[in-house]
């Protein structure tokens, strides 16, 4: 597997595309009505999440947790209420499905709940198609299929120069961190142990 994406928490998805785009960077919502993403591709390596709300509104989240979801509800309330920063990471695989990696997982104590029918279409019409596997612990990242259709521009150049992320340091404590050497190889992304989880660094 390979790092996915990066999400960057804001509290105002307006504002926060606009002030992107300011930077010099190509940002498109992830869907045409009322969202609560947006993101910033590259041809190449991991793109960055524009995130708010969690991704999902708090009645959503309240009607879930009724139906005994709430250990799968923990990380989107965690999304919601975080500052705004660099918050999380996702873990990618190329093609198929997730199970060899979810049986690694469970394997060693990390649990979770695996979305295999995920979909959305985007601004451009592509309907994109995708499985996640949701760790129950948000201070491990969470895996994720590759979508059944690209999105990502070819030898695309941002107006700002940039053509990618170079390098994530993420650090964790040892089982995540662990966990994350054993089905992580990207020279992107740096994994380090520590008693507290966070992104220490994004560079492009």
């Amino acid at each position: 597997m390979r790092l996915g994406h990066v999400i960057y928490v804001v509290k105002d998805l307006d504002a926060a595309v606009k002030e992107w785009r300011d930077k010099g960077f190509t940002v498109e919502y992830g869907r045409m009505k009322n969202p609560t993403n947006a993101l910033i591709y590259f041809s190449e390596g991991p793109y960055i999440e524009l995130l708010k709300d969690g991704g999902m509104s708090a009645s959503s989240r309240k009607i879930m947790r009724f139906f005994g979801k709430g250990e799968f509800m923990n990380r989107f309330d965690y999304w919601a209420n975080v500052p705004e920063g660099w918050t999380s990471l996702c873990i990618e695989k190329d093609s198929g499905g997730l199970e060899e990696e979810i049986a690694y997982l469970n394997s060693v104590g990390i649990e979770g709940t695996y979305m295999r029918n995920l979909k959305r279409v985007d601004t451009k019409g592509r309907d994109l198609r995708y499985k996640c596997y949701f760790t129950h612990d948000y201070n491990m990242p969470f895996l994720m299929s590759y979508f059944n259709i690209d999105p990502k521009p070819e030898n695309y150049v941002h107006k700002n120069g940039t053509k990618g992320i170079s390098k994530v340091v993420y650090r964790t404590d040892k089982k995540n961190a662990d966990a994350l050497k054993h089905l992580v190889h990207d020279e992107i992304l740096e994994v380090i142990e520590g008693n507290d989880t966070k992104i220490e660094a994004v560079e492009f």
